[in-house]
């Protein structure tokens, strides 16, 4: 898909009484312990077939997975894997796309390029139903994911802003959710009790991942770097994202308070050509599955599941 930019506006709207967005000043956020462990984890590879880069996002309570793969001349195609069988997930309008979040009562949701190479956010609903996703006046759009109040988090591109703007949408309303002080937003995830992750870029460029729960935020930050984001939460406050050290890119899973390294069986270090080597995590439900992607040896990007 084409490279991703982003967007800015503001409408606000009536939320359910749970869900408290609010964001408090960065030097108040917390920060993660000084120290990570390894977990062992069984994982199984997935590839979709007759590709070279396979990536899943993530997946619900039924361990229902999105992803994407693509195609010989790099356009990405989007695919629910759902009792160890692929199905297309595409419709009319998109010219290529890219699933990443589903809920449990598998409505889908992600970006999608039209015909003119502009980049909205799409709901796909169970009957097969599209929404569009698109803040008014923004040039760029994408939905990441969506809890099962039908609840979807994102971040867009607005005209001459620098960077991208987190948002929530629903019932057709949005509500820009914003670091105070950041450059760029994105929101990633949101669970079922309303709480939200993603990752900001500060003024030095440094990225950082973040939880917003209960009106308050704490910055997620592994231990000795610099680039961090986080990609999900599951309702029992789990949080999976990636971060890189040294030049090679790591999973992590964030669990009561500790850090905890994933890194896939296979997974290349730094590798000369072979920029950002590793292991992106980027899904985990209330059972604690954890879906990714990784990169090998030999440039190949394969999904895995991890438990």
């Amino acid at each position: 898909m084409r490279k991703r930019r982003s967007l800015t506006f503001m409408v606000s709207f009536s939320l359910p009484a749970w869900l408290v967005v609010a964001c408090i000043p960065l030097a108040s956020c917390g920060q993660g312990p000084a120290s990570a462990t390894q977990r062992p984890l069984s994982f199984t590879t997935i590839d979709y077939p007759g590709t070279t880069e396979t990536i899943l996002f993530k997946l619900n309570a039924s361990g229902d997975i999105v992803g994407g793969y693509f195609d010989s001349q790099g356009l990405p195609h989007g695919f629910l894997l759902q009792g160890g069988n692929f199905s297309p997930v595409d419709f009319p309008g998109a010219a290529d796309l890219l699933p990443q979040g589903i809920n449990d009562s598998s409505e889908i949701v992600g970006p999608y390029d039209d015909s003119s190479g502009v980049t909205h956010g799409f709901l796909l609903q169970p009957d097969g139903n599209v929404v569009t996703i698109d803040p008014p006046g923004t040039v760029y759009t994408e939905a990441n994911g969506i809890n099962n109040a039908g609840i979807i988090a994102g971040r867009y591109f607005f005209g001459n802003n620098p960077g991208f703007q987190g948002y929530l949408f629903s019932n057709g309303n949005y509500i820009i959710v914003n670091v105070p002080g950041a450059i760029s937003t994105s929101l990633a995830s949101i669970n079922n009790h309303g709480d939200m992750v993603g990752y900001y870029q500060d003024a030095s460029a440094a990225f950082h991942g973040f939880l917003m729960s209960n009106g308050q935020m704490t910055t997620i930050d592994f231990p000795g770097s610099n680039n961090t984001n986080a990609q999900d939460i599951n309702d029992n406050g789990d949080i999976v994202g990636s971060t890189v050290i040294a030049g090679v890119r790591h999973g992590y899973l964030f669990s009561n308070g500790h850090y905890i390294m994933i890194d896939a069986p296979g997974a290349s270090p730094a590798v000369s050509g072979i920029a950002l080597s590793g292991t992106d995590t980027h899904g985990i439900n209330a059972s604690g599955v954890i879906v990714g992607t990784y990169k090998d040896t030999g440039g190949v990007i394969h999904g895995f599941i991890a438990k």
